[in-house]
């Protein structure tokens, strides 16, 4: 009966450890599975935020693509409101030429014409 007693004794605790070792090994299965989605969630979330900040630095850099194109297109603008300016100008100075030279042409002529009259008075007055 001792024998029994203690075959039991000792049969106890390895039936108890092999049942708890199973247990164990099904409980580590769910576990990683729980730790495989919290993980795939993390890496989920981290690949959001690599995305959230590459669309970020994407949209700097088109920002600053767009503020230089703005500051160059002022400055053409600045460049062609000059040159209209300037062009302006010119063609004030041309049309005021072209008047001055009209009024001189007729300046001339009137005075060729009075030139003439004049030599038609002298040969009057040296035939009189």
């Amino acid at each position: 009966m001792k024998k029994k007693t203690l075959m039991y004794a000792l049969l106890l605790p390895v039936l108890l450890f092999s049942i708890s070792g199973r247990v164990t090994a099904q409980d580590s299965s769910a576990r990683n599975y729980r730790d495989t989605k919290r993980s795939d969630s993390l890496m989920n979330v981290n690949n959001e935020q690599e995305a959230a900040k590459s669309q970020q630095r994407k949209d700097s850099e088109n920002l600053s693509g767009l503020k230089s194109d703005k500051k160059e297109t002022k400055a053409k603008a600045k460049d062609a409101q000059r040159v209209e300016g300037e062009a302006n100008d010119a063609a004030r100075e041309s049309k005021m030429a072209y008047r001055k030279e009209k009024k001189a042409q007729k300046a001339r002529e009137k005075a060729d014409k009075q030139t003439k009259k004049a030599k038609k008075a002298r040969t009057r007055s040296d035939e009189n």
